[in-house]
């Protein structure tokens, strides 16, 4: 063998190499036999294979089936604590535990004033079956977690009491000897008990909590002054919004910045609720939010009041905004007050402060209600836009006809204006009429000098209505002439071919396929 080959930083490099393989059961194979072929390499090779487990289950094949009742040895299980401290990732899914039922004093012993994974940086456990009996969380501590992930799924029943009961008091011990905690990730039926164990948990940079439990006010009044806090998600339904004003409010509270070092924010919750927060959002700082609304129906103005305010706190460093603002159809609605369901200019206006946006996502029940002179507008609100998704699947489905017209109003005609205000437009999704072409150019073929944008869809109805595709096609090509994929979101199953090899027609190239 090479000597080179027995240097630790080349170990390194070429067991760094395979351990990226994408297929996991080959990268484990190879560390497996460069385990057995050389003694040189076979306590960094076991480090590699034994760092991320999917599960506990092969440390717990390392224990013995049966010991009798306290009879374990002086010194009990070396071979199970050597490999134990090479675990630095660990998840579980399936459960029960077999083994664990098997011998459970050594479970007890091993488990009792000691860590047992010493250097475990990262759990993710889902315990959407899991009862309090069948997996002792105490397996799962360390000093040096640094993130952990719980889904105990949205099943509430009363064998989970145990569970939750539990999980508060894993949480909070983590809480107590994890310093270096950064990340947690919770998500189920959750129980208050659990989710204000997060409160005492400052240290953290990212932070999920997706669940269909209430969030208290005042822990989420706690969690706004986590001062490394940059990534939140949350679900927030149907807080109590004096409380949540009270809590903010709070003289404890009043003293300190809220949201200090947040970044990103994706969260789900009602118009009311999201102006209570957005007011303590700091300034300046936010560059990613994704704003997602519960399903009640109701008028989507009443976001205007919430979008003023997070546009006035986030005007200078937003970047990419996303909007989700669903609209249940299962709840009647009343006839002679219908909501308004389309998001008009109006609508939007408040957004136009956000002038370093550069991905903007609007995901609404039924499409916007917008003319070329709306989108015209919008294109002057972003000029160092790069990524623009409007409403385009088709209505169809949907036999609210009292509620909104199915028939967008933007023509093709909008694309120039597109094409003109934002040169950085990569990305373009929309809807629009596309049997209303624009007068034919002259000379026909004049094009926009916008070469950035590389993929269109466009989303329309066709009802009645015959489409040229030449016109269409060229009308397309004068504004965008560098496309690389059209799409044609309708609702219908007519072959959208002709458009297309019109389009790539004038440019010389092929139908992309």
């Amino acid at each position: 063998m090479h000597p080179v080959l027995l240097l630790d930083e080349v170990l390194r490099i070429i067991l760094d190499n395979i351990d990226r393989d994408p297929i996991r059961s080959s990268a484990l194979k190879t560390f497996y036999h460069l385990a057995t072929v050389c003694r040189a390499w076979k306590d960094p090779s076991l480090d590699y294979l034994w760092a991320s487990l999917s599960s506990i289950d092969p440390l717990l094949a390392l224990l013995p089936h049966h010991v009798p009742h306290n009879c374990l040895p002086p010194h009990p299980l070396p071979q199970f604590h050597a490999y134990a401290s090479r675990v630095r990732n660990l998840g579980q899914s399936a459960c029960p535990l077999p083994r664990l039922t098997q011998c459970p004093d050594i479970v007890d012993a091993i488990a009792s004033g000691s860590v047992i994974l010493p250097a475990l940086r990262s759990v993710r456990l889902v315990l959407k079956d899991a009862t309090r009996h069948e997996l002792p969380l105490t397996l799962y501590l360390s000093r040096t977690l640094q993130s952990v992930s719980v889904d105990v799924g949205f099943r509430s029943n009363q064998e989970k009491k145990g569970l939750h009961d539990a999980l508060h008091v894993y949480l909070d011990t983590v809480a107590h000897i994890a310093s270096d905690l950064k990340h947690l990730h919770l998500r189920g039926q959750l129980s208050d008990q659990v989710v204000n164990s997060v409160a005492s948990m400052r240290e953290l940079r990212s932070l999920c909590l997706c669940g269909g439990s209430q969030l208290m006010p005042r822990t989420l009044a706690s969690i706004a002054r986590f001062s490394r806090l940059e990534d939140l998600r949350l679900q927030l339904d149907c807080p109590n919004i004096a409380d949540l004003v009270e809590s903010f409010g709070s003289a404890d509270f009043n003293t300190s910045t809220f949201f200090p070092s947040l970044r990103n924010l994706r969260i789900r919750v009602s118009p009311a609720t999201a102006e209570v927060l957005f007011a303590h959002l700091p300034e300046g700082k936010l560059r990613t939010v994704h704003l997602e609304s519960d399903l009640k129906p109701r008028s989507v103005d009443s976001w205007t009041p919430a979008l003023e305010i997070l546009a006035e706190r986030t005007h200078s460093s937003l970047t990419d905004l996303s909007f989700e603002a669903m609209t249940s159809f299962c709840e009647a609605f009343d006839d002679a007050f219908p909501p308004k369901l389309h998001f008009t200019l109006a609508t939007l206006a408040p957004l136009g402060r956000l002038v370093h946006l550069r991905r903007f996502t609007l995901d609404s029940s039924v499409p916007p209600d917008l003319s070329d002179a709306d989108l015209a507008t919008i294109a002057s609100w972003w000029p160092e836009i790069e990524e623009l998704f409007l409403w385009s699947r088709p209505v169809d489905a949907f036999d609210f006809p009292t509620y909104f017209t199915a028939q967008p109003r933007a023509t093709p005609t909008s694309l120039s204006f597109l094409a003109s205000r934002c040169p950085r437009l990569c990305q373009l999704s929309l809807p629009m009429d596309v049997a209303v072409l624009p007068l034919p150019a002259h000379p026909p073929l004049a094009v926009a000098s916008q070469t950035a944008l590389r993929r269109l869809t466009i989303g329309c109805v066709r009802i009645g209505k015959t489409i040229d595709p030449a016109g269409l096609a060229e009308c397309v090509y004068r504004a965008f002439p560098a496309l690389k994929d059209i799409e044609f979101d309708c609702s219908n199953e007519t072959s959208w071919a002709d458009v297309l090899e019109c389009y790539f027609g004038f440019g010389g190239r092929v139908v992309q396929v």
